[in-house]
């Protein structure tokens, strides 16, 4: 309030800057906060840019990514820093939304991964395009295996993948010149295919299945019928023994060699099979399990494959080498040694032993 002897100029300005501008009287606190407040928003910059960029830089792997129709951005978002190929879901959205002509409105299937940065990611998610995946199925993996890797991979459930590929009718169905008895393991053939993204497991078997019987009947299509189950199940054995491709017709020949001589195989790998996982070093009770898929306890074949082989472990069991050896034992370097008798197989493991001891110390 003003005094009572003091008139008021209406043409005169009130000076308030006194009372309401409390960094006059310091001006080293108002630049402060000036740069402060600059800091701050050149960090944001750069952490905003940072998430920007691609998880895992140069790396090429994708996997398949649905987006659901009718998702919004948030939940597009939440899926993607879950699944590892984003950095941050909130500043995904901000991108979004500073740019709103590359909003996602596409439902469907694409191909994406941790080596896309953001703006890759959106571009490939608003395209809209159908897209393919290439998958390499390598040699040796098991029918459970191979329908993990396709998951992971994003193409198919395990579980259906599984309980198709088990089912004989279904398998004997693709098969037209083949007939198996328990299903597809060792028929689903180790090869690089390319899948649509809307393709279904029962597909997949297919193709995989069709890509057997194309190879087989293309080099092994002249042998009996009752012999093709018992190729592809040796096959399958020297495909987890054998490391080096010039070693798996000799693996071969001794395992025709004992199966003539009524030998048990004594395969480590059917004991793997047997108890439903890999174990780096078997032991003594490992080899008393109870299956028909354990060589040590029972003669000849197991049952069927115990896992799917590559073309050259087909050819050595199609086209075994003629050898003298009954026994062989595998060096750290994958190799092996062959061995006529069990005098001489026993001297080689003591030799390979007394090696890895040497080397440890």
């Amino acid at each position: 309030m003003l005094p009572n002897n003091t008139s008021l100029d209406p043409n005169q300005k009130l000076d308030l800057t006194n009372h309401f501008n409390p960094f006059k009287n310091h001006p080293r606190f108002e630049g402060g906060l000036v740069i402060t407040v600059l800091s701050v928003f050149f960090l944001w910059v750069i952490y905003f840019v940072w998430n920007l960029a691609p998880v895992e830089p140069g790396v090429r792997t994708t996997q398949i990514f649905k987006v659901p129709y009718g998702a919004s951005v948030r939940q597009i978002a939440q899926s993607l820093e879950k699944q590892g190929i984003i950095r941050n879901k909130t500043v995904f959205e901000i991108f979004i939304r500073l740019n709103p002509e590359k909003r996602m409105t596409k439902a469907g299937h694409y191909r994406i991964g941790p080596g896309m940065s953001v703006p890759e990611v959106v571009s490939e998610l608003g395209s809209g395009k159908p897209q393919t995946i290439r998958i390499t199925i390598p040699e040796g993996l098991t029918l459970k295996e191979t329908a993990a890797l396709l998951e992971k991979k994003g193409v198919a459930d395990a579980a259906e993948f599984i309980r198709l590929a088990s089912d004989p009718n279904f398998v004997n169905q693709v098969l037209t010149s083949l007939q198996v008895k328990n299903g597809a393991e060792g028929y689903l053939f180790p090869d690089t295919y390319e899948f649509d993204l809307k393709v279904t497991a029962a597909e997949i078997v297919t193709q995989m299945l069709k890509q057997f019987e194309k190879v087989y009947q293309q080099h092994f299509g002249a042998f009996p019928k009752e012999k093709h189950n018992e190729i592809v199940t040796v096959a399958s054995i020297i495909e987890k023994e054998a490391k080096r491709t010039d070693e798996r017709p000799v693996i071969a020949g001794v395992f025709y060699n004992r199966l003539r001589r009524n030998y048990p195989l004594q395969s480590c790998a059917t004991v793997q099979y047997a108890l439903g996982k890999h174990k780096e070093r078997l032991l003594y009770s490992d080899l008393q399990i109870k299956s028909p898929y354990n060589t040590y306890l029972n003669p000849g074949l197991p049952p069927g494959p115990i896992a799917n082989p590559g073309l050259n472990s087909l050819k050595a069991a199609a086209f075994p080498s003629e050898v003298p050896y009954l026994y062989f034992v595998a060096k750290p370097n994958g190799a092996h040694i062959f061995s006529k008798t069990y005098t001489e197989h026993l001297q080689a493991q003591k030799r390979i032993n007394a090696a890895a001891a040497a080397a440890r110390d």
